[in-house]
């Protein structure tokens, strides 16, 4: 641990704003809990590689941060595409804006955390002890979903989860927690979007929890305006014979870190965790994944891909951890960065921890410039600079974003579209 001082301070607001909302005991007692864990922490040490390349202390809010302002203005329009059910995080709360009728008969919940009775779930896959982001979330989070889906639902289209950034100075706790029921299937899509001029702060925590059988695809889409400083967290836990497709799409911000991850607990899980991220001007990416393998014949697939421009800067650290009674599984990771700037810098540290030698695990990571003889084939075919470039991008992310949902790969389809323009 490092020299830095313990985390003797009052969460902003937190005192207050639990006298002022109404919850269960065991969720004020999950948040007393968290406290006393927050208390006893350091901040990470820089040598400490997960956070080599970036400050923790850009995560900690002021004293004197304000919170998320009362919900007394609308959350803005619904997410859009088609859509079993959809819900905006604004504000510190949530508004249910739609739970079509398919669902609802089906019995999907779509609901505020506070009054959802998540005893045992919540925290379950993120507990406050994995770091001090999440200790914070877990102390002073506000604006909370649950979606939970019975055992042997299949739902058409996605459940949409909208989480709107604060204005200036502020900080967003925000918390969703998804649980796929036995033999369910369906999508989340979380977007992260707008805050207001520079200091914005987020602080957010996902967990997906699939039971056995289920199919779940959860996709993280991070468009925030310039000026917010975010931390994402993301684990899934996968019962036996469970699968998950997680997907991260990371474009705006001016300080971003993400982790990650799934827990592979039962035998039989499969995971697929596939990221696109692209940074401009002077934009810090620093991008962390993780596939515990703890049960035998289980399969992880790993493809991110990264592309900056300007001056940005990207790190990302991968780890496969396959446990000593996780025989006959099979995990690869794959990352790849392209540099279309002489100023933009990337870093890539795979890392491998394997228990035991009944295993198919391997990876592999490139930092390259753009490929001259590329842009001079396009150029020579008369395409112009800016054109050329863009095909040069698209291709390199088309394999990624096609093995994607359509409704997720559409969105960051627009999403890179609008940022190479921006370029150019």
């Amino acid at each position: 641990m490092s020299a830095e001082p313990v985390f003797a301070l009052d969460v902003p607001g937190l005192e207050k704003s639990l006298e002022a909302h109404e919850e269960p005991e065991a969720l004020r007692a999950m948040r007393r809990q968290a406290r006393e864990v927050l208390a006893g922490m350091a901040l990470p040490d820089r040598a400490r590689h997960l956070w080599r390349y970036t400050d923790p202390r850009l995560f900690v809010p002021a004293l004197d941060a304000p919170g998320a302002a009362p919900a007394d203005s609308p959350a803005g329009p619904a997410p859009e595409g088609p859509r079993s059910a959809a819900v905006v995080i604004a504000d510190g709360a949530p508004h249910l804006l739609e739970l079509g009728e398919g669902a609802r008969r089906a019995g999907v919940v779509v609901a505020d955390l506070q009054a959802a009775g998540v005893e045992g779930l919540l925290g379950s896959a993120v507990p406050a002890s994995h770091g001090f982001v999440e200790a914070l979330n877990a102390a002073a989070w506000r604006g909370g979903v649950l979606v939970r889906v019975p055992a042997g639902v299949s739902l058409e289209a996605p459940v949409l989860v909208r989480v709107i950034a604060g204005r200036a100075g502020s900080v967003s706790v925000p918390r969703v927690l998804v649980v796929a029921g036995e033999g369910s299937s369906f999508e989340v899509v979380e977007s992260h979007v707008r805050g207001d001029g520079a200091s914005t702060r987020v602080l957010s925590v996902t967990e997906v929890l699939v039971a056995d059988g289920a199919r779940v695809r959860y996709g993280l889409v991070q468009r925030w305006r310039e000026g917010v400083v975010g931390h994402l967290t993301v684990r899934a836990r996968l019962a036996r014979g469970a699968a998950a497709q997680l997907s991260l799409a990371s474009f705006g911000g001016a300080v971003v870190k993400a982790d990650i991850g799934a827990r592979l607990e039962g035998e039989g899980a499969e995971v697929e965790t596939y990221g696109v991220a692209m940074g401009g001007n002077r934009q810090h990416l620093d991008h962390h994944t993780e596939h515990l393998h703890a049960a035998p014949h289980t399969r992880s697939n790993l493809d991110f891909k990264v592309a900056l421009t300007q001056a940005a800067r990207s790190a990302y650290t991968g780890m496969i951890r396959i446990a000593e009674g996780a025989g006959a599984s099979e995990a690869y990771q794959e990352n790849r960065n392209l540099l279309l700037s002489e100023h933009a810098r990337a870093e890539s540290i795979p890392e491998l921890e394997i228990l035991t030698d009944d295993v198919r695990c391997s990876h592999g990571a490139t930092v390259a410039p753009l490929d001259p003889e590329q842009l001079f084939y396009l150029l020579s075919r008369g395409l112009p600079p800016g054109q050329a470039q863009r095909l040069i991008v698209y291709g390199f992310l088309d394999q990624t974003l096609q093995r994607l949902p359509e409704t997720t790969r559409q969105r960051i389809e627009a999403l890179v579209a609008e940022r190479l323009h921006e370029e150019h």
